[in-house]
């Protein structure tokens, strides 16, 4: 049975825009246009969109940092305005501050008593959360002692104080090297698997991918796609994606306007080709074979997420020119 015929979606956005006004003119700046989403309980979302897209306008609509202009927030199907329902929702924001002089465990003391967690209950909850970041060894640590991933760490364990029913992480990889990176998405996809509902703005399409189930791309505050990674191929089609072996230059001719990458392995060098259509694949296999260059392998593979988004953000950029 379809869930979101029985009980409401655990966050639904209906009709959302925010603007504001010019510093200099007072006139309107139009940062989100009519946004409506549906979020399901359980479910893992994906928020694209480029820096100003409106992404970061949205998230702090639904956590009450800005009031929107107009436009109706739900959570579990009620308007989202007491505090009792924000204290269901755990938020990282994309840049998270705290003070240099706090240990790691007066930091969280602090945002359990934001979040209204009784004072005898503090000390378990805090513990919990440092548990499951890996932290609980670094509890007596002052903040600023900490690397950029360890903070990101403390960040995702404030957000997740409470237990939330909804968590909204807004740029939760941000300035974070290849191990960091890792170290949250293995996070999160933890929290995922223990059912957390998760709402994700992130630059990093490949982690969007591992971690999301369905996904919307933002363009100048408004929604131009939004589909679920497992209808991606069936929507927006395929490619086909073509090795071969290491070849002179001017037979590589044969893919000179195709996107193509090179791998070299302790068996040779490869060549990774990529055609928009299988004519165009064909005709290159025929090339590669008359200058008996060898096929490694040749198969159909789905849109990646990076090509959706560059395609929806050029359309829609093509349109308002």
């Amino acid at each position: 049975m379809d869930k979101s015929a029985t009980s409401p979606p655990l966050l639904e956005l209906r009709d959302l825009s925010k603007h504001f006004r010019s510093y200099w003119t007072f006139s309107p700046i139009q940062a989100v246009s009519n946004v409506s989403l549906r979020i399901e309980q359980g479910e893992s979302f994906g928020f694209l969109g480029h820096n100003g897209a409106g992404k970061t306008t949205t998230i702090k609509s639904i956590v009450g940092l800005i009031r929107a202009t107009s436009g109706e927030i739900l959570f579990s199907g009620k308007a989202l305005s007491s505090n009792e329902q924000r204290e269901q929702i755990g938020y990282l924001p994309e840049q998270p501050y705290f003070y240099d002089h706090l240990s790691v465990q007066e930091t969280l003391s602090f945002f359990a008593s934001l979040y209204g967690i009784p004072y005898r209950e503090q000390g378990r909850a805090i513990s919990e959360a440092l548990s499951l970041v890996n932290l609980r060894d670094r509890e007596r640590s002052s903040v600023r002692s900490l690397s950029k991933g360890l903070q990101q760490r403390v960040a995702l364990a404030q957000a997740i104080l409470n237990k939330p029913k909804l968590l909204l992480l807004d740029e939760p990889f941000s300035g974070l090297d290849p191990i960091g990176r890792k170290e949250v998405r293995d996070l999160i996809l933890a929290l995922r698997a223990e059912g957390s509902t998760i709402f994700l703005s992130s630059h990093i399409l490949s982690d969007v991918e591992d971690i999301c189930d369905r996904v919307a791309i933002m363009v100048k505050g408004s929604i131009r796609k939004e589909f679920s990674l497992d209808e991606a191929a069936s929507l927006f089609g395929t490619s086909f994606e073509l090795v071969i072996a290491s070849a002179t230059p001017e037979q590589l001719q044969i893919a000179d306007t195709v996107e193509q990458s090179s791998t070299e392995t302790t068996q040779g060098t490869y060549s990774t080709l990529r055609f928009d259509t299988y004519a165009d694949a064909e005709s290159a296999i025929d090339e590669a074979k008359r200058h008996s260059i060898r096929i490694v392998s040749f198969r159909t593979v789905g849109r990646s997420l990076e090509d959706i988004f560059v395609s929806a953000t050029e359309e829609a950029e093509a349109r308002t020119e």
